[in-house]
């Protein structure tokens, strides 16, 4: 055998027994073990969420209906989880801020923001019932009533957001649309409205909400609740 052909035997031999030794070591090394499915999990646990089996109804009923349900909110995003089922944390105005926040900003520089009565409520389960009962607002002192806040919330403790859009976790425009609601603290007002409203609709949010149209004709509209032409002010 040449010199030649004796290198490239030893090339491919070389090759060949690399690439069976290679092989070889598939099988010969042991694989990590597969873990036990019945072995308890390490780390913090899932969270998993089933209000649902103690919330049925009306709960879950109602917040079915809420848009919040179709943007894949779900009760552990606004309820604090600690301390069940009395949370330590209940949802304030500024829980709603997180997502909402020029509709926040703009109810805290308004008149019932500044105006709101300040109540124990974050550590009083009974009270904040009773507070629910009451459509989230309190007697003012000069007659009518008016929203409230919590006093340890500091300057920001409100619960403005509720008293407008609760609805039994229906969580819409609904209770706020209704005929009476603003009237119910303001007064009737007769003679107060100059143009045509549907049949039991809220009259006040045509003027003290609504302030206005984009050039493709959607609605602006503004959490100051102030007078047409001071939407900037909070009057």
């Amino acid at each position: 055998m040449s010199g030649r052909s004796l290198r490239t035997w030893l090339v491919w031999t070389l090759v060949g027994a690399s690439i069976a030794l290679a092989s070889a070591g598939c099988f010969l090394i042991p694989s990590a073990p597969r873990p036990d499915p019945n072995a308890p999990l390490a780390g913090p646990a899932p969270y998993v969420e089933d209000c649902q089996l103690c919330h049925a109804s009306p709960v879950a009923a109602h917040y079915a209906m809420s848009l919040h349900t179709t943007k894949g909110i779900r009760c552990g995003q606004c309820h604090t989880p600690g301390g069940h089922p009395n949370f330590t944390q209940p949802i304030r105005d500024g829980k709603c801020g997180g997502c909402h926040q020029p509709q926040y900003q703009e109810s805290l520089v308004s008149t019932h923001f500044a105006t709101r009565a300040l109540m124990a409520l974050d550590h009083d389960p009974a009270a904040r019932k009773a507070l629910r009962g009451e459509s989230f607002t309190a007697p003012a002192p000069g007659g009518g009533r008016r929203f409230v806040g919590d006093s340890s919330s500091g300057e920001l403790g409100g619960r403005l957001c509720a008293a407008c859009h609760y609805d039994e976790h229906r969580l819409d425009l609904a209770v706020v649309r209704r005929d009476g609601f603003c009237t119910s603290c303001h007064g009737a007002r007769p003679g107060h409205f100059d143009f045509p409203v549907a049949e039991g609709t809220n009259r006040c949010l045509q003027c003290h909400v609504r302030v206005g149209e984009t050039v493709t004709g959607q609605v602006v509209n503004s959490h100051r609740f102030a007078k047409p032409g001071a939407e900037g002010s909070g009057q």
